[in-house]
């Protein structure tokens, strides 16, 4: 099972918008001291040429050379200082939240899916380098391929995904919200209150929670017209539609086209 707006791409058969591309993004003049605030991650590259720069991380300083062609991946809960000493430089701003919750489905979808980790990293930031041109248009397919493709040196960006809220947030409920639907029960299985559970879910989605698991259990159940061939009905049963005129009218509303469109696509 893939991540949905991948789905969504295939199917169209158009280019979708996925969760990053509407990051912030600028150019900085060489000399400048740029703060980057906030928890999230940054993609630094060059504007002509190669870019020299200090990245200074809470009291840690990390010398940097980026050639051209070349990007620097920063992911930080400390926010980031930037003195460019040598050449112009731009950032793309990606959402760590984001980031954290595409990596949850990943990971959970897979069969062979890594141990679950949340909170036990703790490092305050990762700076990694990346071939080639990453931007926050292409961020998602290069996370989804560096997910698919395991590879030791993407160990710590991943570890440092798994260790935010976001990640053991959006983890619970997949497993959970099946089995419950009420916020005030899910609240209560995850130790906190009902008003606390949805400022974090809100903050962890950026949408209210309901909205959240409609549109979850909306896109498995289209992942699964597209991977199989059981009829609407016994799909609107399984996934908990009331029947399969609700199933179609939830699937139009949320996504815009129909079932039916997407299994003659498929």
């Amino acid at each position: 099972m893939v991540w949905f707006n991948y789905v969504v791409v295939h199917i169209e058969g158009g280019v979708v918008a996925n969760g990053f591309v509407t990051s912030e993004s600028s150019v900085v003049s060489p000399g400048e001291c740029k703060s980057l605030s906030g928890s999230s991650i940054w993609l630094l590259k060059p504007v002509v040429g190669r870019t020299s720069m200090e990245v200074v991380i809470g009291d840690r300083s990390n010398p940097l050379t980026i050639a051209a062609g070349q990007t620097t991946l920063v992911a930080t809960t400390a926010g980031v200082k930037v003195v460019s000493t040598e050449g112009p430089w731009r950032f793309h701003k990606i959402s760590l939240c984001e980031a954290a919750k595409l990596l949850v489905f990943l990971e959970r979808n897979r069969q062979t899916a890594l141990p679950f980790t949340a909170g036990k990293s703790r490092q305050r930031e990762v700076v990694i380098d990346t071939p080639g041109d990453l931007t926050v248009w292409n961020f998602e397919p290069w996370l989804i391929g560096r997910a698919v493709r395991w590879d030791p040196r993407d160990v710590p960006l991943f570890d440092f995904l798994r260790a935010q809220e976001t990640y053991g947030l959006v983890r619970f409920l997949l497993d959970e919200s099946a089995g419950i639907t009420s916020i005030a029960a899910l609240s209560q299985r995850y130790g906190v209150s009902a008003s606390h559970f949805r400022r974090l879910c809100r903050q962890a989605l950026g949408k209210g929670l309901k909205l959240e698991l409609r549109q979850w259990r909306a896109a498995m159940a289209v992942l699964d017209v597209v991977e199989g061939s059981e009829s609407f009905t016994d799909l609107a049963s399984r996934h908990g539609f009331s029947s399969s005129s609700h199933f179609s009218r939830e699937i139009k509303n949320l996504f815009g086209f129909s079932p039916r469109q997407v299994r003659r696509r498929t």
